[in-house]
């Protein structure tokens, strides 16, 4: 018996230790945001369901008719506390320092609720953290944070980190986001024109990256897979293990179904 145990502890000893060392290497920082996000997808998760559960009783069919009940009804259903959230890892911030305050900072900024706090966080970004490779968290929600952020303020922001932000995806990121609010429908040449540099800066600035394939995939589709081009030639395995590649099917009717799990 003790031997097994001695085994046994022998065995898991390099998956404890190794488990071990990597909590010890997670920052507080990191451990607070883990925690936090946790909480709110639990509360996420919580508010869709009962919300499902109210739309399917009666008394949500007898409400739909008249909309002030309905809202009402709907109030009865305990939405995520995403600003009370926000609030505690701005708590946490003030015990932190360096990029641990930043990367707290923008997750309270990216989940808030509160016009308010939203726009005080981000102050304090601006103020303390342009430079902090963190950062690239609130650059990469920028869009959605400038819903309650405001438009120009959003586009004021993504200029001072162009201008003063030294860490180059953070930098790419707000570039990829003036891009797109140049580059719409009725946008003149010369603001097409500034997008596409900015798309070009940003492609470089941004290499190895995700950022950076969804800035060539919009070329590349422009380049390869319009009517009438060949299409790239894709490889792979079949069910049985098999190499092929899409060329070996020339000339016969191909379906291709791209999937997989994220």
């Amino acid at each position: 018996m003790k031997m097994s145990l001695l085994i046994a502890a022998t065995l898991l000893s390099p998956a404890f230790s190794m488990a071990q060392e990597a909590s010890e290497q997670r920052s507080p920082a990191s451990i607070v945001r883990a925690e936090l996000t946790a909480e709110l997808q639990k509360q996420t998760t919580a508010y869709r369901a009962a919300s499902a559960k109210l739309r399917a009783s009666d008394a949500y069919e007898q409400a739909k008719s008249n909309r002030k009940a309905l809202t009402d009804l709907m109030k009865t259903v305990v939405r995520p506390d995403a600003t009370g959230l926000a609030r505690k890892a701005i708590a946490a911030a003030d015990k932190c320092t360096g990029d641990d305050r930043a990367s707290l900072l923008c997750w309270a900024a990216i989940n808030a609720r509160n016009v308010k706090l939203i726009r005080d966080v981000v102050a304090r970004i601006e103020r303390d953290h342009i430079k902090s490779p963190a950062l690239v968290e609130l650059m990469e929600e920028a869009m959605a944070v400038s819903r309650l952020f405001g438009r120009d303020r959003t586009a004021a922001l993504l200029q001072k980190v162009v201008a003063n932000a030294t860490h180059p995806e953070t930098r790419a990121w707000a570039m990829y986001w003036q891009a797109k609010s140049l580059d719409r429908k009725r946008a003149s040449d010369a603001d097409k024109a500034m997008a596409a540099k900015l798309r070009a800066e940003a492609e470089k600035l941004a290499a190895g990256t995700a950022l950076a394939d969804m800035l060539v995939a919009p070329r590349f589709k422009d380049e390869h897979l319009q009517i009438g081009m060949v299409a790239p030639d894709i490889v792979g395995e079949d069910i049985d293990g098999v190499k092929f590649k899409l060329s070996d099917y020339r000339g016969k009717v191909v379906v291709i179904d791209f999937w997989g799990f994220w």
